[in-house]
C-alpha cells in the first residue's frame, strides 16, 4: 500500500479558514501533537477548548480538515466517523472543541481534535531529515519509506523520527476523494 504525508498548514485555498490560538486546553494540544494519551488531561466539558480562527486568514468556508500550524488533525465529526467506518486508525482518541470566531463568539461545536497514539517505525534512513547540532531529528525534507515497514499498519500514521507529521494511506485518500471532504493536501513520498 501506498502511504503520503498528511500537510497540516495547509494555505492553498484561502477561501477556508485557518486555526490560530487554542485556549483552556492545558497544554493538552501540544501532547495531541505528539501523539500522547490525554483522555486523562483533557477538559471534562471538552467546549470549553476554544481554538480561535486566525485573523491573518480571512477564509469563509469551514473545511473538512482546517489548517494550523501545530500539526494538529482537527477535523469535522463527519470526516472522522467516516474514517472511524471505513479505515483502521488504530489506536486514537477523539476530543470535540469550539471553533470561535473572529468575533469571540462560537462559531461551530462540529470539529474535533483526532489524535493517533503513539508513532511508527516506517520511515528509510535515506530520508532527507534535518538535525540539531546534537544530532536529534526535528523535522524532515523528503520522506522515504519502507515497503516492508508499511504492513498492518493504520492508515494512519506518526513516523517516529517526527511524530509530529502523519503519514496516511492511498485508502484514506481515496475516501477523502470518494466523499467529497475538503482542505485535504497529501505529498507524495518515495517508497523503497
Amino acid at each position: 500500500m501506498k502511504y503520503g504525508k498528511l500537510v497540516t498548514v495547509v494555505t492553498t485555498n484561502t477561501d477556508y479558514v485557518f486555526a490560530g490560538a487554542i485556549r483552556d486546553a492545558d497544554a493538552c494540544e501540544l501532547a495531541i501533537s505528539r501523539g500522547k494519551r490525554v483522555a486523562d488531561t483533557y477538559a471534562s466539558d471538552p467546549f470549553t477548548v476554544k481554538v480561535h480562527l486566525e485573523k491573518d486568514f480571512r477564509g469563509v468556508q469551514l473545511p473538512s480538515l482546517i489548517g494550523n500550524s501545530r500539526a494538529l488533525l482537527m477535523l469535522h465529526q463527519r470526516a472522522v466517523e467516516l474514517f472511524e467506518q471505513h479505515l483502521d486508525l488504530g489506536e486514537h482518541e477523539v476530543f470535540p472543541f469550539s471553533l470561535i470566531n473572529h468575533k469571540g463568539r462560537v462559531h461551530s461545536k462540529d470539529y474535533v481534535f483526532l489524535n493517533p497514539i503513539g508513532t511508527h517505525d516506517v520511515a528509510s534512513p535515506s530520508s532527507d531529515f534535518m538535525r540539531y547540532p546534537s544530532g536529534g531529528i526535528y523535522a524532515c525534507r523528503k520522506w522515504v519509506l519502507v515497503q516492508a515497514k508499511l504492513k498492518d499498519i493504520p492508515d494512519v500514521v506518526r513516523p517516529v523520527e517526527v511524530p509530529t507529521h502523519y503519514m496516511v494511506s492511498e485508502r484514506l485518500v481515496a475516501l477523502v476523494a470518494q466523499h467529497g471532504l475538503t482542505n485535504f493536501e497529501v505529498t507524495p513520498v518515495d517508497i523503497v
